[in-house]
């Protein structure tokens, strides 16, 4: 069912639609007439165009003239916005049960407001920009190591690690960066219950209720005695139920602090240390089968697996245009569940994986995307006190406002 009207003698569509909408808003039949034959229209064409609009607003009366909910006009002018036809817009509409009289009226005035029209500006730059993201990924691609294979080298001295993955947003496995550490060798839950089993900690709990459990984090904390926690990861099997997480960090540092003294810097001048071993360590533990869902990051990480394995799954950065980024740093997409049909952009999405092993660490850049499973019991820590730039969160806050 299309939304153009079929007249004997056709006013340009444009016109047509403005005629009706003008009609719906009340204005007066001699007024649309006069700035019809302003324009040069017949008298043919306004008598024919206006019979016809008249027996259609008789059969849609006025009063029955139902506006958009605000889902269904932000709809409208996201799609506007985004240069679809009025006619494929015009179609959903018709197929959703409005008439072609609210129909016309919201397109109308959705394309006529001023704050649409200063809408078109910024997109144009989105637009240009998306190109660039893109372009800069279609070349990135012509290296294997950067969506293929990840690197997975000996940690090498800190400035080559700058040059060639730091400044580049390129993710690599480094391998015997803390060999030195005695958490390598002593860390497991068992001793943790054993060394800390009285000291309350909060942990993500009752996680498998809720889909959208790390949007909702704050919702699941729960505190329990370590030795209780490590109870539940060493009897219970695997499960997502209940996870140690970096969201945990501030309330548990305390409690695991005497544990930290057992961790130390990464390789040789990798991190800005302090006395305080806490500082910017964040602190992940649980039983198999726990999960991290898709999201990126607002600075780079290293996330090091003390014990246990994890398996990785990395999106470049700048594949940001297809993940239906909705929230913060989170993806609408159930990945790697996801439906084509539903998400067709996640086609262009070129994901690669990695398992981090004890003694392993995953540097993760800046805004790529990530989600994590736990192939075993583990323990990891990352950390972002590089001796490097590392301060962008603060602007991303400041221009999400």
């Amino acid at each position: 069912m299309n939304i153009t009207m079929d007249f004997t003698e056709k006013l340009p569509k444009e016109w047509s639609d403005w005629a009706t909408t003008n009609i719906m808003r009340g204005s007066s039949k001699e007024t649309i007439i006069h700035t019809l034959k302003a324009n040069n229209f017949s008298d043919a064409q306004i008598t024919a165009t206006l019979n016809t609009i008249l027996n259609i607003y008789t059969n849609e009366s006025k009063k029955d003239i139902r506006k958009l909910p605000n889902n269904l006009k932000e709809w409208v002018g996201i799609n506007l916005l985004q240069g679809v036809s009025k006619d494929d817009i015009a179609q959903v509409l018709l197929q959703n049960g409005y008439t072609h009289a609210e129909v016309l009226l919201e397109l109308e005035t959705a394309c006529k407001s001023p704050y649409l029209q200063a809408g078109f500006k910024p997109t144009k730059m989105l637009s240009k920009r998306e190109w660039l993201l893109q372009t800069c990924d279609d070349l990135a691609k012509l290296d294997p190591s950067y969506n293929q294979k990840i690197d997975v080298i000996d940690t090498p001295p800190f400035d080559v690690f700058i040059r060639d993955y730091y400044s580049k947003n390129k993710p690599v496995v480094l391998k015997k960066g803390i060999d030195h550490w005695p958490a390598l060798k002593k860390w497991s839950p068992k001793y943790f219950s054993d060394t800390l089993g009285d000291a309350e900690v909060q942990i993500q709990f009752n996680r498998e209720s809720d889909a959208l459990f790390e949007r909702n984090s704050e919702q699941h904390r729960k505190s329990m005695r370590i030795s209780e926690f490590v109870d539940m990861i060493e009897t219970n099997g695997d499960s997502n139920d209940y996870y140690m997480t970096a969201n945990n960090t501030q309330q548990n540092i305390e409690a695991i602090k005497p544990v930290l003294e057992d961790i130390g810097d990464f390789g040789e001048g990798y991190r800005k240390l302090m006395d305080d071993p806490s500082f910017s360590t964040f602190f992940w533990m649980g039983p198999k089968g726990v999960f991290t869902p898709l999201h990126h990051d607002l600075t780079n990480n290293m996330l090091v697996q003390v014990y246990g394995a994890k398996k990785v799954t990395l999106i470049p950065a700048w594949q940001v245009p297809f993940l239906y980024n909705d929230l913060h740093v989170y993806s609408e997409v159930d990945f790697p569940n996801f439906d084509l049909k539903k998400h067709p952009l996640m086609e262009h999405v070129t994901p690669v994986e990695v398992t981090i092993e004890a003694g392993d660490a995953l540097f993760i850049p800046i805004a790529w995307w990530h989600c994590v499973h736990g192939l075993d019991k583990s323990i990891s820590i990352s950390f972002t006190n590089f001796n490097a730039p590392n301060h962008y969160s603060a602007s991303f806050m400041k221009a999400q406002g």
